[in-house]
């Protein structure tokens, strides 16, 4: 269960960030980026007025950087799901404190209250695009018995020391193309009519669903690798690379549809009803 926590100034919990992160920045970064270019006029107007005309991306870096912060604390259980393999999305234990999916629905249903203060709505949007992407990467709808990743350890080419496996997938993968994210984003988004609208009909849980099948890839190292330690090669990075880039886009397409939903749905409901024609066509 969500509950609204009362927190200090934005600002001042920026000052005294965690320098750890989830899903990594230039994720975050590339995520928004996606989102921005399929927002409608009204719904982007909506969100220069509540972000006061900020940077959409540092917005969406915020929960990471509060998430220890006392004011804060149990936001850090939103940020993923623990389901085992063996597990059904339909009958599971969640954790008393929320999860991605349930902090996904409060924060939604907090975005389309009218009667919200200026800095309500600001922590809400953050908040909101942040589980979008997070909800995407893998590791983030994550066993318990490895704690999605962070417990296994692995060797990244470049680095002399371990990393855990959530690292690799947040940003160590997407770091290998060696570009900025709002270029990376611009070359990843590239999506047909017909992809984005399957994506966009979708609910929360069934994008935590996605997460959990691609685990036969996240865990799929290569059997010569497998000596003392796991050693992520470079067979690996090239065969996941593209999920976790299509996971991204996906994210992206689907924030601007949520959002598009909330702050412009008689142009959302206009576009849907022209979709369907088109496919009956």
């Amino acid at each position: 269960m969500i509950r609204f926590l009362a927190p200090a100034l934005l600002v001042s919990m920026a000052l005294f960030s965690s320098p750890s992160f989830s899903f990594g920045v230039d994720g975050h970064l590339m995520v928004t980026s996606v989102a921005e270019n399929h927002l409608s006029d009204k719904t982007a107007m909506a969100i220069k007025r509540i972000t006061d005309n900020g940077d959409l991306g540092s917005r969406s870096l915020w929960p990471d950087r509060i998430r220890h912060l006392p004011a804060w604390e149990q936001s850090k259980y939103w940020h993923y799901i623990s389901i085992d393999d063996r597990e059904l999305f339909s009958d599971f234990l969640r954790h008393k404190d929320g999860d991605v999916v349930s902090a996904l629905e409060h924060f939604y249903a907090q975005l389309q209250n009218p009667q919200l203060s200026n800095r309500q709505q600001l922590e809400a949007l953050s908040f909101f695009m942040h589980f979008v992407a997070d909800i995407h990467q893998p590791l983030h709808v994550g066993r318990r018995d490895d704690r999605g990743g962070n417990n296994i350890q692995v060797k990244w080419p470049s680095k002399p020391k371990n990393v855990n496996l959530n690292q690799v997938w947040d940003s160590l993968i997407l770091a290998t193309a060696n570009k900025a994210s709002q270029q990376y984003a611009q070359m990843l988004d590239r999506a047909t009519a017909q992809e984005m609208a399957q994506w966009q009909n979708s609910h929360f849980w069934e994008w935590a669903r996605e997460s959990k099948a691609l685990r036969a890839q996240v865990y799929n190292f290569s059997p010569e690798t497998q000596k003392a330690r796991t050693i992520i090669s470079r067979a690996y990075i090239q065969r996941n690379k593209p999920i976790i880039e299509q996971r991204i886009l996906m994210a992206g397409i689907r924030l601007a549809d949520c959002l598009n939903r909330i702050f412009d749905p008689q142009t959302q409901q206009l576009k849907f009803l022209l979709q369907r024609r088109d496919n009956l066509e």
